[in-house]
């Protein structure tokens, strides 16, 4: 299992070698090496609890070949040149797994001495992902987000972009949902409520006129879900992100992502009886 802690450390430039970030060097083959020891690649260990992730669309044919690819023409990470990249990436025949950092820099002023003064800081971000055949998937820091489908759009000549869910997904979600916790709308620029927040069925708040039907749209939708993993939390944005809430230490496969995109993208819903015994040698449901 892998833990996924992605912490930050804080680093003062005055231009000294003792005041960077303590990374190791990495060269070509540390690329493309993954350092996490006797570990399975395709699980991850949700350490608090929630777990929040986002979708890029890319299609591999090759697993093999696009790890190579991307061995051969990405850049790596160097913190010391402040230069975003790739690092502790490895590939097991079905997916890549992998991180990508960036130094993230701030001057917070500060009053010394009746001296009001600036200092540089750095601070690493990174994200982490997974290639797999249909898709890839990511979370950690938005920053690094954002840089990594150009990054990998470069290495490997294709087309990477966010995956974000249009108006009749964003219904389909609300309908599959047992239980509906949270649910945002914006209304049409007539409505004199433009923006509400609301809970339980649509259909008792378009009776008292807080929204009309057909004339809103959902930005966001959170309920109760009925998955492999159990009943969790589910929230799903327009703009792509998704989010579970479970259980502390429970353990995520790719399988399990898969299921998540399926069931809220597919035309019918997935059954959980076909992945049951997926995630792991001890799966937690």
């Amino acid at each position: 299992m892998i833990d996924e802690n992605n912490n930050t450390d804080n680093v003062a430039d005055n231009n000294t070698s003792d005041n960077t970030a303590s990374v190791e060097n990495m060269d070509t083959a540390d690329a493309v090496s993954f350092s996490g020891g006797n570990v399975s690649i395709d699980e991850i260990v949700i350490e608090g609890a929630s777990f929040s992730f986002k979708c890029f669309s890319l299609k591999i044919e090759d697993m093999a070949k696009t790890f190579e690819m991307l061995g051969q023409n990405c850049t790596l990470f160097d913190p010391y040149s402040d230069v975003p990249g790739f690092f502790q990436c490895d590939c097991n025949g079905g997916l890549i797994r992998g991180s990508y950092g960036m130094m993230y820099k701030w001057e917070p002023e500060q009053w010394i001495d009746g001296i009001s003064t600036k200092v540089m800081l750095k601070r690493i971000e990174s994200c982490n992902f997974m290639i797999t055949p249909l898709r890839v998937y990511v979370w950690g820091k938005s920053g690094p987000s954002k840089l990594l489908a150009d990054a990998l759009s470069g290495a490997l000549g294709e087309r990477v972009e966010k995956i974000e869910f249009d108006q009749p997904i964003m219904e389909q979600v609300r309908t599959r949902l047992g239980t509906i916790k949270a649910i945002v709308i914006e209304n049409q620029k007539n409505n004199p409520l433009r923006r509400a927040r609301l809970s339980g069925e649509m259909e008792e708040y378009e009776s008292y006129g807080v929204c009309v039907a057909h004339e809103y749209e959902i930005n966001s939708v959170a309920g109760i879900a009925e998955t492999p993993l159990g009943a969790i939390k589910l929230t799903v944005d327009k703009k792509g992100t998704i989010r579970l809430g479970v259980k502390k230490g429970l353990v995520v496969n790719v399988d399990n992502l898969d299921w998540i995109f399926d069931y809220i993208t597919a035309d019918v819903a997935p059954e959980i009886r076909t992945l049951i015994g997926g995630a792991s040698e001890n799966p937690p449901f």
